[in-house]
């Protein structure tokens, strides 16, 4: 019986083989032998070490020892900076803006870090005076008195949030400011099953702040979006009205950021 050859595989095949297995060198940084590393991907010995001399060739990975391999010199120079943090506020920053000018508010990006609310982005509608405003990007606040900081705290491990409460004491900011641990774990429960977090004047006296969650693939939460105004400006609607654009705004975010994971 002739024998017919396989054809090779296309362009895009090739491609997407060859960016699946530099994913996965990118993530371990060397760290697993060649072989062990790229089993999941299940390619034969010559595609697999096709693809390894092509990202070699061109600079995209660099040889270790015991066949191990890690991103190379030129890429590594080229990422020098670049954050998962930074990159999460480049892809949200535009949605952001927009939903802020819609809103008529300042719409802020934020995730916790060291038991505080680091504030990625902050877009603020041409309407918004800049002294209603306390944040600043790329700088902290408390979480327990912010509608971020409640969202995030709320989808914490158990463990982790109960370590926090008990890290007290909570200062109060303004005469609105939970701070007595029982009633600010009583509230995170509510967060969590609304989906939702509002600060009524508890970080200054007269913003009003609703917050949503951006939920992962595996209904996990690493980052927040909300909207804050002045008392004023809020009662022009009612809550569900700026929280049906936050959510689908929050929607849109977490696709896009889990699309970018995904590839």
């Amino acid at each position: 019986m002739e024998h017919t050859p396989k054809p090779p595989p296309s362009g895009n095949a090739s491609l997407e083989k060859g960016l699946a297995l530099f994913n996965l060198i990118a993530r371990d940084r060397g760290q697993t032998p060649l072989k062990e590393l790229a089993a999941g991907l299940a390619l034969p010995r010559s595609t697999l070490y096709r693809l390894i001399n092509t990202l070699e060739g061109t600079g995209m990975i660099t040889r270790l020892e015991h066949r191990r391999y890690d991103i190379g010199l030129p890429l590594a120079e080229a990422l020098h900076g670049i954050t998962p943090a930074g990159q999460l506020a480049r892809l949200c920053r535009p949605a952001l803006r927009q939903l802020a000018s819609t809103c008529g508010a300042t719409a802020h990006l934020g995730v916790m870090e060291n038991d505080m609310v680091t504030y990625l982005v902050k877009e603020s509608a041409p309407s918004v005076p800049a002294a209603l405003s306390i944040s600043v990007e790329n700088t902290q606040l408390e979480a327990y008195c912010s509608g971020i900081g409640k969202v995030l705290l709320a989808w914490l491990p158990e463990a982790e949030r109960a370590r926090y409460l008990a890290g007290g004491p909570f200062v109060a900011l303004t005469s609105r400011t939970i701070t007595d641990p029982r009633q600010l774990r009583e509230t995170l429960k509510t967060v969590k099953a609304e989906q939702f977090a509002r600060d009524d004047g508890e970080i200054a006296e007269d913003l009003y702040c609703l917050a949503v969650p951006l939920l992962t693939g595996d209904q996990s939460v690493s980052a927040a979006i909300s909207l804050t105004f002045t008392h004023a400006r809020q009662k022009k609607h009612d809550d569900a009205t700026y929280l049906a654009k936050l959510r689908a705004c929050a929607a849109r975010l977490s696709r896009a950021s889990l699309a970018n994971i995904q590839h």
